[in-house]
């Protein structure tokens, strides 16, 4: 894991995590909001790697995966981000099978809305960083792509969408 990369990335999920404490700071159930929207985006994400879709023979366009794929990671950001969280090196997990990781990430995700913890969200990000190496996601690929995603909803949020 790119430590500078990831930095880079986190602090600008940071200020974006600002803009939007600061422009709906009197929307009820903020916290619980976001979850829910991380929970539909990792089901976006799955859905489009068509890893669970034997009955399908068109294969995954890899620019929507990761863009689905940096939508989940700019998710877990936002927590690292709302309990105050360092950044640190992770590694995927090794020896793991994806629809297993899938598993046990929407179980250990579905968990969050009472037990939003630190050691639950790295375990989540650990588990996001098995996926993307399962799918041959390079890490600059990922990079990439929530950057570009950053300055979207950096757009949207200056254009009041």
């Amino acid at each position: 894991m790119n430590m500078s990369k990831w930095e880079k990335i986190y602090m600008k999920n940071k200020e974006i995590d600002d803009i939007f404490h600061i422009k709906y700071k009197d929307v009820l159930d903020y916290k619980e909001k976001n979850n829910i929207g991380f929970l539909v985006e990792l089901g976006e994400f799955v859905n489009e790697t068509k890893c669970f879709k034997y009955w399908t023979i068109k294969k995954p366009n890899k620019e929507l995966v990761l863009e689905d794929y940096a939508d989940c990671l700019t998710g877990i950001l936002t927590f690292y981000h709302d309990l105050d969280m360092k950044l640190e090196v992770l590694e995927p997990k090794e020896d793991t099978k994806l629809l297993e990781v899938i598993n046990d990430l929407y179980l250990k995700s579905t968990s969050l809305l009472h037990n939003m913890n630190s050691a639950l969200v790295k375990e989540i990000f650990i588990l996001l960083l098995t996926i993307g190496k399962l799918l041959d996601l390079k890490e600059d690929e990922a990079i990439d792509a929530i950057s570009k995603k950053q300055e979207v909803v950096l757009n949207r949020l200056n254009s009041d969408y």
